[in-house]
């Protein structure tokens, strides 16, 4: 008698991580198969982001519109800086309304992996999916919170112009990238070292006063002169913050008076398109080698959680 052996697939490891290097065109075509999926989950992020509330989503517009007020008064009028600086709020608020975006999205991708823990060890989908459906629902809150600026524009009795506006499309591929770039590694790093969450929102506090949002460029200017600090130093190591090139991006698209003689003080007079150029360059290596970095360690992410 004669035996006959049958070979054998090649076992594969069921956690195989992922290359760090390679499989990013892979990745993006996953995502692409799996788009309804992404669609059903921004869905079910926004709903329950407002579920069991009264006002729904007009809480999206809660906190830029809280902050707008505190700055606004703290600044504007107790130092006196709405004196000064023209069409103040509406200055604040285009700072604001960039910010607020890059903080939501960083946050959001960091949290989602934890928060949906359950889900991770339950069913099989592109882990990417997650970060990307809070990106999405953020974006929705950000078109929200730029509806704003419309009554705004009617209490001042002024709008931007046409090609003026054309400036937040570079200026939120800057923030989409490194906002989504920095939320992605963050969010595969926390699930090992939860300790990464809060540093990052302290983090985020100190961005958030190395921008400027609530103080113009020419601020910046004269406080390092003031200080005795070489002015061409200072404002080029202040810049080298993307988002700080972004704010600025924003305000020269949503401040109507940013063009104005009066507020030619105020403004960021070199080469910002080139600076938004560059930027959107470093912005999307910075994309990819945080997905990257998620992808390479969210094989494991169901046995961590």
């Amino acid at each position: 008698m004669t035996s006959t052996t049958t070979a054998l697939p090649p076992l594969r490891l069921v956690n195989e991580p992922a290359q760090l290097w390679r499989g990013t065109g892979a990745d993006l075509v996953d995502i692409w198969r799996h788009r309804e999926l992404l669609k059903a989950l921004a869905g079910r992020e926004l709903r329950s982001r407002y579920k069991g509330s009264t006002f729904g989503w007009a809480w999206a517009l809660v906190r830029p519109l809280v902050m707008l007020l505190i700055y606004g008064l703290a600044v504007g009028v107790f130092l006196g800086a709405g004196r000064a600086i023209p069409q103040f709020m509406v200055f604040i608020y285009a700072g604001l309304l960039g910010w607020t975006l890059f903080s939501t999205v960083v946050m959001g991708c960091l949290s989602t992996v934890v928060s949906n823990g359950t889900l991770l060890t339950r069913a099989n989908f592109p882990r990417l999916l997650l970060p990307l459906a809070s990106v999405a629902a953020a974006m929705v809150d950000f078109v929200l919170q730029a509806s704003v600026l419309l009554v705004a524009y009617a209490i001042v009795q002024d709008v931007p112009g046409a090609l003026d506006v054309l400036w937040v499309l570079p200026a939120l591929y800057v923030l989409m990238t490194f906002g989504l770039g920095l939320g992605l590694a963050l969010a595969a790093i926390n699930v090992y070292i939860r300790d990464v969450g809060f540093l990052t929102d302290v983090a985020l506090q100190v961005g958030f006063w190395v921008t400027p949002i609530i103080y113009s460029y020419g601020q910046v200017v004269r406080g390092a002169r003031d200080f005795g600090v070489a002015a061409d130093f200072a404002t080029r190591l202040y810049m080298l913050n993307p988002m700080a090139n972004v704010t600025i991006g924003f305000q020269r698209a949503l401040w109507p008076a940013g063009t104005s003689d009066a507020a030619r003080e105020f403004a960021f007079p070199g080469q910002l398109g080139l600076r938004l150029l560059i930027f959107s360059l470093v912005g999307t290596v910075v994309a990819w080698l945080g997905m990257r970095v998620y992808v390479r360690l969210g094989a494991n992410f169901g046995q961590a959680l």
